[in-house]
């Protein structure tokens, strides 16, 4: 059966299949979002009702060495190191490709990642690699190391927790202090730090955007 064969049917069948009949234990988010849809096609809708004592999140940490050229403003990233906690490692070798593809991403982000908009418009300038370009094998170091603390979670069936977003927030998160900290400064708390932003700060002039500015 196809999605949209599965669609029409749940429609003829109404009630608690099309959305329109939804269980009282639901959230009122979630009732909100299936009400939407109701009559539109297939809905499910359900709750998480295993017990648990708080949220289940993982934690990444970064450590960044850099390099930088106080003529230039050109910064090279020497090492990085990436520590995890996200419970019993199930596969080791795919939990190291999250944490180092993630952590790289947020290098790209604290790097090279511009978005520029129209400040009237509000029309994107930024639509190509050239302009927001990501972080490439020349702006990643040869030295990438991760680990993993392997807690099980006591809130799991198997122990594991997922690792998908944070490694983006600490590879960012390192490298941006780690610049911060060549240049003598406490935090410039801004992305991208571009070769055009680290002279500003060694020279003393103003920066092209605000602290607390991902994006410009």
């Amino acid at each position: 059966m196809s999605f949209a064969q599965a669609a029409t049917r749940a429609i003829e069948l109404g009630g608690r299949y099309s959305g329109e009949e939804l269980a009282p234990e639901l959230n009122d988010m979630t009732k909100a979002s299936a009400t939407a849809l109701a009559g539109q096609g297939l809905v499910a809708a359900a709750r998480d009702n295993y017990p648990f004592s708080g949220s289940v999140r993982s934690f990444v940490i970064g450590f960044a060495e850099v390099e930088l050229d106080v003529e230039t403003g050109a910064v090279e990233i020497m090492q990085y190191t990436a520590m995890a906690d996200c419970g019993t490692i199930l596969h080791p070798r795919s939990l190291g490709a999250q944490i180092l593809g993630g952590s790289i991403q947020g290098m790209g982000i604290a790097r090279s990642q511009k978005w520029v908009y129209d400040p009237v418009w509000g029309v994107a300038f930024a639509k190509r690699l050239y302009t927001a370009r990501p972080a490439g094998i020349l702006d990643v170091p040869l030295d990438l190391q991760w680990g993993a603390v392997e807690i099980p979670d006591p809130q799991t069936p198997v122990g594991a927790r997922g690792i998908g977003e944070p490694p983006v927030g600490a590879g960012s998160a390192a490298i941006a202090s780690a610049i911060s900290d060549a240049l003598g400064v406490k935090c410039l708390c801004r992305t991208p730090l571009t070769a055009d932003v680290t002279l500003a700060e060694l020279e003393g002039r103003a920066q092209p955007y605000t602290p607390l500015e991902t994006h410009v």
